[in-house]
């Protein structure tokens, strides 16, 4: 079969042919039907810490997101049959540790990660474990499917906080910061205001219902949200972007009392003047990290159903899995959305 993967240390990846897996007990081999491209992926690619440098150990097949047909399961599998078109939870939890025992197991102590620690789904065929596998409706387009990961991330930040009638900054122009955009317009906030540096994701931002976007090249991002709430600031500030600036900016533009969720993971040490932006002002600041597994899983799923969200607007590219080349200079471009495959 064939499959990208990072075939020594060092940047780039190469398409292989490789053998097709066998799931052991408890696994199920998938067809895959489509899988998209993360920003993870990106920093494999180029071989950046900490998600390459001293932690991959070549060959590894990468890739987290994927939609597949279950074609033959192992021993004792029970939630899925041959069949069943599934997703996959992209963080393999043990389920023993303390962390998984007080239902946290997207932080359990020993996680692991598909495309990381061990083979991922860019593709052909891939195993996961059943503890892993997410069914989804039979009329689940695959691509839609395949995004349920990345969905998930902009979900579980999103309703960490309440944002009905709220006045909302999102901070970023990724994928992750246009699905919550969508999100929030679904769950009825008041006023969603996007920042970011891209007109092409500002675009996609007012498709996905943002009600002002804010191009931060152009004008400066906390005045421009002091003027437009009358100096009062936002109820709720969602950093997506992994800038400090952002960081910075989102705190300064949120009111006193005012709620900060931050999902981006910024690349180095940030600056933070914690007694005027954080202390006296008493706001509540709360980090994320991934998906709560599985309450988002549910969450996404019936937003998807309802259609009242629809995250078809985020995908820009639409590719064979052979032109993978193209959509790693796509999501390098900075002006991709999601980049979906199909082997």
């Amino acid at each position: 079969m064939k499959a990208v993967r990072k075939t020594k240390e060092g940047p780039g990846l190469e398409l292989v042919d490789v053998p097709v897996p066998g799931p052991k007990d408890h696994e199920v081999l998938v067809k895959v039907k489509a899988c998209s491209m993360c920003g993870t992926d990106v920093h494999i690619y180029d071989w950046e810490h900490p998600w390459s440098e001293g932690r991959i150990t070549p060959p590894r097949t990468i890739g987290h997101e994927v939609c597949g047909e279950v074609i033959e399961v192992g021993d004792d599998v029970t939630l899925v049959r041959e069949g069943d078109v599934v997703s996959a939870e992209s963080h393999i939890f043990d389920g023993k540790c303390m962390q998984c025992r007080r239902g946290n197991m997207h932080i359990c102590e020993n996680l692991k990660f598909f495309g990381v620690d061990t083979d991922g789904f860019f593709a052909e065929y891939a195993v996961i474990p059943e503890t892993n596998v997410w069914k989804n409706p039979p009329d689940m387009p695959v691509e839609i499917a395949t995004l349920q990961e990345s969905i998930g991330n902009s979900v579980y930040t999103v309703f960490s906080n309440d944002v009905t009638a709220k006045t909302v900054a999102v901070f970023g122009g990724g994928p992750t910061a246009l699905f919550a955009t969508g999100l929030l317009k679904a769950a009825g906030a008041a006023c969603i205001i996007l920042v970011a540096g891209s007109d092409q994701h500002l675009n996609i931002a007012k498709r996905m219902g943002a009600d002002i976007v804010i191009n931060r090249h152009e004008k400066d991002p906390v005045q421009e949200i002091m003027d437009l709430t009358g100096g009062q600031g936002t109820d709720v500030f969602l950093e997506m972007s992994g800038s400090g600036n952002a960081i910075n900016q989102g705190l300064k533009a949120l009111r006193p009392t005012g709620m900060a969720s931050i999902l981006g993971l910024p690349t180095k040490d940030v600056s933070i003047d914690i007694s005027r932006d954080i202390v006296m002002k008493d706001i509540t600041v709360r980090g994320v990290y991934g998906r709560k597994i599985w309450d988002t899983w549910i969450i996404t799923s019936r937003f998807l159903s309802t259609g009242k969200f629809d995250p078809t607007p985020v995908i820009t590219h639409r590719i064979r899995l052979d032109d993978f080349e193209q959509g790693f200079a796509a999501m390098k471009s900075g002006e991709a959305g999601k980049v979906v495959m199909f082997p």
